[in-house]
């Protein structure tokens, strides 16, 4: 016992020196055991710096364009992506620091720094305006978030924005922002949105739709109440959509050759997002989870078990905290052991299903599985996978508390590392 001790902690001591922290001992043998890696994307197999790089508006037609470069930082002519840069200033929860430089998630202040550098200066004394009377924070389940702002132009008038996902935000939609007046969003206008949105997608962006509504003929001191749309008093149906802002975060230098490593050990990597399936299977495909055009060559039985979606899983939940016991009947579980024999990516999935994700490979698969998180709500899938991974720079201590190793640098190529160093212990011993 004492030389196995021994062995584990000069393993543990060669794995800081790889910016990896055992909190848990036993976890380094473990980790040379992991046949299942599910990895979270942002920041983890992306670099998590998010640049907006597109947008869609409309004037007496859908137009996208570029907003990087000189163009986009001079005076905009055009009323709709001039509305587009206000909604995505006043429904944003990124603040300036100390300072002066924006602070917050990612994504937040890359839609800041895009929509500021069509105002400039004007920012702060637009926002000063505006005032935000209310708010409805994003969240997993609604994947939306909603501001109420006062027209400080006018008594009584008020601005709602909304911001997420493109297809909860365009379901609540009836019309189209034509610069300074609206039209119908009639099916064949859907259809080209949808068009746009999937053309970023494919190329690897996280889009956001941005939509509006304007309320008239409140008490200036009105208390909006609410957080769902049943619950709210006031009207969540009938916004004007405005646009979409494409943001690009590209994949962490050293993932690709990473990943092609765990294939050749035998371990499968998976890829478990809260982004949409086109955004996550394009990043899959540029880093090797999915094979170029693999998909296309699949029989359909097969296909739509390789990139799953959160609101499939849905239908599928076992009961209770696993998959035995007769937690399932039989057609979840047929749908499960595909699921967990084909899937490479997981999609628009809630926090809730990633614990659900582990105990499939587990309990179904025979897996022994790592699972990579940093949020508070990933604390449950970091407990229940055999070795739980959070992040050492932005990840929560809730998340940290929770897992048995931490990186310190946030890289996945620590994790390959740390997991060649558990197999060579584990052959030690």
């Amino acid at each position: 016992l004492p030389t196995v001790t021994i062995s584990l902690m000069i393993a543990s001591t060669r794995m800081v020196k790889r910016k990896v922290l055992v909190r848990k001992i036993d976890a380094i043998e473990t980790l040379g055991c992991v046949s299942v890696l599910c990895s979270d994307k942002t920041g983890t197999l992306t670099s998590g710096c998010m640049t907006a790089t597109d947008i869609v508006t409309y004037a007496d037609g859908f137009s996208a364009c570029r907003c990087t470069g000189a163009e986009w930082a001079a005076p905009v002519q055009n009323a709709s992506v001039l509305s587009l840069a206000q909604c995505g200033i006043l429904n944003n929860s990124s603040k300036p620091n100390r300072e002066g430089v924006m602070a917050g998630s990612p994504t937040e202040v890359a839609i800041m720094e895009a929509c500021t550098r069509v105002f400039g200066d004007d920012r702060m004394q637009y926002q000063e305006q505006n005032p935000q009377v209310f708010e409805i924070p994003f969240n997993s389940e609604t994947k939306w978030m909603l501001t109420i702002h006062a027209d400080g132009l006018q008594p009584g008038a008020f601005r709602m924005v909304l911001k997420g996902a493109p297809e909860r935000v365009l379901a609540m939609c009836t019309l189209v922002l034509n610069e300074s007046s609206t039209v119908e969003l009639s099916d064949l206008r859907r259809g080209e949105i949808n068009t746009h949105l999937h053309k970023l997608m494919s190329g690897g962006r996280r889009v956001l739709c941005f939509a509006e509504m304007r309320l008239d003929g409140y008490a200036d001191d009105f208390v909006f109440e609410g957080s769902s749309p049943e619950k709210c008093n006031f009207p969540m149906e009938g916004f004007t959509w405005v646009g979409l802002i494409g943001l690009e975060d590209p994949p962490k230098e050293g993932v690709k050759d990473a990943i092609a490593v765990l294939d050749d050990a035998s371990c499968k990597t998976v890829m478990v997002t809260g982004d949409h399936p086109t955004t996550a299977q394009a990043i899959a495909t540029r880093i090797g989870i999915l094979k170029e055009d693999e998909l296309a060559n699949l029989p359909e039985e097969i296909r739509e078990h390789t990139v799953v979606t959160g609101s499939q899983l849905a239908n599928y939940l076992p009961e209770g905290d696993g998959f035995e016991n007769n937690a399932c009947n039989e057609e979840q579980m047929e749908f499960w052991r595909k699921t967990v024999k084909h899937a490479r990516v997981f999609a628009r999935v809630s926090p809730v299903h990633k614990r659900v994700i582990v105990r499939a490979y587990q309990q179904i698969g025979g897996a022994v599985v790592a699972m990579t998180g940093d949020g508070v709500n990933d604390a449950p899938a970091l407990k229940a996978a055999e070795v739980g991974v959070a992040m050492g720079i932005r990840g929560t201590e809730v998340a940290k508390e929770a897992a048995d190793i931490v990186l310190l640098d946030d890289k996945f190529t620590s994790v390959v590392e740390a997991m060649g160093q558990g197999r060579l212990c584990s052959e030690n011993l």
